[in-house]
């Protein structure tokens, strides 16, 4: 007590004072001695320890020990003492739990950090190294996802795809080896002309008459299969013309182009008449025909023919799967990345928020269990009910307010009169 505030009372009214102030005289020491303890330490380590550890556990036991020993004078005048004192063991019951409850959650803090910076490096090296993986393995995957649809029942697109490559490379070769014969005519007819006409219109009518050499070999196999006689004779005797057609114009010139080395490798003495040539170059137009066709060409040709003459394509698989197994080769590769994404994504959303709530609620416990101090000395009853289980309990003021309303209702407006 001051000194001047013991003479000015006097002895008599001092012991009275001191008798009263009994539960709460000893408070001021105790604190500061709490205080002086926590702010003493030499090195970081127990700095972090005092201060990360003890500092939150010790601020709410003052702060409740003040709550409790005031609220000794208030028994007095209050209504229900029995359930009051009762909510005070209880305060304090809770405030043990939440102190430990905060070192455990401290520590579980610490394993779910250790855990979260092994699983983000798991994630980060599993990522390099299925990058890596995929970088290495990126031809063959495009090949494998280019040809998925391929293996299954559905349109013939490479067969197609390699009837037109050829006639496109047949009419590049044979309009090529004909440009001389071509410009020679042209020169005695109109006169000369640029060979930038000559040579596209050359290569156009040289590939017209390739894939139309296809489309009658189509027509003679159709012809066959449905054992129409007349249809075969008429398609044989074309195919006769069609053969006779390139032989004449296309083929020979390629004979005739590799006579001349022929000899050379001879000295001479192999010398290919105009007899020899037409043969040569009958059984190359077979053999190259027949090589074609049988590779590729009776599969690509019925294509074509179906998409010149607008019948449309019709497989024997059923379009939906067709379709599907399509879609599936051409964006699998995608969606595979786009699920990875939101599976990284949802765990990091749901490891960082239990990294929130590991981190939060051990403090808000003690939070919450100084805030039932202030309520049971103001009040007569808690706001929380401790322990918190999640971080909503304590973030949603207004259903903590409904609450409190509700009990205060409920207990007649309060624990005074």
């Amino acid at each position: 007590m001051p000194p001047s505030l013991e003479q000015a009372l006097g002895p008599a009214m001092t012991w009275v004072f001191k008798i009263l102030a009994l539960p709460v005289i000893w408070i001021p020491k105790f604190q500061a001695t709490v205080v002086g303890y926590l702010w003493d330490f030499s090195t970081p380590m127990e700095a972090s320890i005092k201060i990360g550890i003890l500092m939150l556990p010790a601020l709410h036991l003052i702060a409740g020990v003040w709550c409790t020993c005031i609220s000794l004078y208030t028994l007095l005048f209050r209504g229900a003492r029995a359930n009051f004192v009762t909510a005070v063991f209880a305060a304090w019951w809770d405030s043990g739990r939440a102190i430990v409850m905060f070192w455990a959650g401290l520590l579980r803090a610490v394993f779910l950090t250790a855990g979260w910076i092994w699983g983000l490096i798991r994630l980060l090296v599993a990522g390099i190294y299925l990058a890596v993986v995929e970088l290495l393995t990126l031809p063959f995957s495009v090949v494998k996802r280019a040809t998925q649809s391929s293996l299954r029942p559905g349109i013939p697109w490479i067969a197609v795809t390699m009837t037109v490559g050829w006639s496109l490379l047949e009419a590049g070769i044979f309009s090529y080896t004909l440009m001389p014969m071509v410009s020679d005519i042209a020169q005695d007819l109109v006169g000369g002309a640029p060979r930038t006409i000559i040579q596209p219109l050359l290569f156009v009518i040289v590939f017209l008459l390739i894939a139309g050499s296809f489309a009658c070999l189509q027509a003679m196999v159709e012809a066959i299969h449905q054992q129409n006689w007349k249809d075969i004779i008429q398609m044989v005797m074309v195919e006769v013309l069609v053969m006779f057609v390139e032989v004449v114009f296309l083929y020979r010139e390629l004979v005739d182009a590799i006579t001349p080395v022929l000899a050379m490798q001879s000295g001479g003495g192999v010398r290919i008449g105009i007899a020899g040539v037409l043969f040569f170059s009958m059984l190359a137009w077979i053999g190259i025909r027949g090589m074609t066709w049988f590779l590729f060409g009776r599969y690509g040709t019925p294509t074509l023919l179906a998409i010149i003459s607008g019948r449309g394509i019709t497989t024997k698989a059923p379009a939906g799967a067709r379709q599907a197994g399509e879609a599936d080769a051409v964006t699998s590769w995608i969606r595979e990345l786009i699920n990875q994404v939101k599976a990284d994504i949802g765990w990091f959303h749901s490891t960082g928020m239990n990294m929130l709530e590991a981190y939060m609620l051990p403090p808000l416990q003690l939070v919450a269990a100084t805030i039932n101090f202030f309520m049971l000395f103001f009040a007569g009853r808690h706001l929380f009910h401790l322990p918190l289980k999640s971080l909503h309990a304590f973030m949603d003021t207004r259903e903590l307010l409904k609450l409190a309303r509700a009990e205060g209702h409920a207990s007649g407006g309060g624990g005074t009169p």
